[in-house]
């Protein structure tokens, strides 16, 4: 999926906005194609575990928000999986449900998937749209309780809390541009002042980097 000839190759090559559409696109036709994008699928969910793990084990990442202890857990189980060969097409869905931790990296925060909790599910079927079984940014919403931050995430609300601060006092932006800038700098001072907060004392920050 994230690799040359894969599924987001495709949606580019057609023009689509969304993998769905080029999923609905060839679904009639010949599909099995998408034998291969199901493979690099757990290709990628196996990386990302590991990065995960790698970063929480041996860094010492931190973690903070309301499914940080959810995140830790799940990326535990997820470093368990020692692999398996891959012998038959079958076998493929089978080890995504073993090893798929459903984590999954946003804009400067990580979503740690909950369908009973997942506000952007809840909106779709307000809406009468199908659940899918993964989030979608397009509905997220800061009122939604799956929501961790990593210590990359930290970094990159970091590099936008500036520029937020910038257009939130410049005279030349319009006042509800000037307004929502202020808004989001107000909510990014928090998220990092609680993921400060929550730090171990033994690697408490200051300023961005380890005491």
């Amino acid at each position: 999926m994230r690799r040359p000839r894969g599924l987001i190759a495709a949606a580019l090559q057609y023009g689509h906005l969304k993998t769905k559409v080029t999923l609905n696109y060839a679904a009639h036709g010949d599909d099995s194609w998408l034998d291969d994008i199901a493979v690099e699928r757990l290709e990628m969910v196996i990386e990302q575990s590991e990065d995960d793990w790698t970063r929480l084990d041996e860094d010492n990442e931190h973690v903070s928000g309301p499914t940080a202890a959810e995140y830790r857990r799940r990326s535990a189980g997820a470093a368990a999986f020692l692999g398996r060969t891959v012998r038959a097409q079958a076998s493929v869905k089978r080890l995504l449900e073993q090893s798929d931790t459903d984590i999954h990296d946003g804009e400067a925060m990580t979503c740690v998937h909950r369908a009973e909790t997942a506000v952007c599910r809840k909106g779709k079927l307000l809406l009468g749209l199908p659940a899918d079984d993964g989030p979608d940014e397009l509905l997220c919403r800061n009122t939604c309780a799956d929501p961790a931050y990593t210590d990359r995430d930290i970094a990159e609300h970091r590099r936008r809390l500036p520029v937020l601060e910038i257009e939130a006092r410049d005279p030349l932006t319009p006042r509800p541009r000037r307004d929502r800038a202020a808004a989001q700098a107000a909510q990014i001072c928090v998220v990092i002042e609680q993921h400060e907060a929550s730090r171990p004392e033994a690697t408490r920050m200051e300023g961005g980097r380890v005491a």
